[in-house]
């Protein structure tokens, strides 16, 4: 979105357009007047009245166009974790458990719980 905020107000002329560079996750508000917004690889425009709102949702270009004297509200999207930090605390527990489970089925406290009594076990 390349604002720098994390929310940011603005008021735009009729006729103004704010062009927003992969704004994916990006919410625009209108508080007051109109607005025509179209997004790269989109079919879909949107029109935004008083107290209206849509969360971008595609990477390349969005345009906001004021069809009337406008305020409007730009909101940066929330950060998302890291897909790499989620992966590894998943693999972290998924290893925790294996751990568990194999000193369970093998470890020194397996021996006797896995013979019954009467049971042959070898020479």
């Amino acid at each position: 979105m390349n604002i720098g905020f994390d929310r940011v107000q603005l008021h735009l002329d009729t006729k103004e357009v704010i062009r927003l560079y992969d704004p994916r996750g990006a919410r625009v508000a209108c508080v007051r007047g109109a607005l025509w917004i179209t997004q790269d690889r989109d079919h879909e425009d949107y029109f935004l009245a008083a107290n209206d709102a849509l969360t971008l949702d595609r990477a390349g270009l969005a345009l906001i166009h004021a069809q009337a004297p406008s305020e409007v509200v730009l909101s940066e999207p929330a950060p998302r974790p890291r897909v790499r930090l989620k992966i590894g605390r998943a693999l972290v527990a998924v290893s925790r458990a294996l751990g568990r489970w194999f000193a369970g089925q093998f470890g020194p406290e397996s021996i006797d719980r896995h013979r019954r009594p009467g049971w042959y076990h070898g020479l």
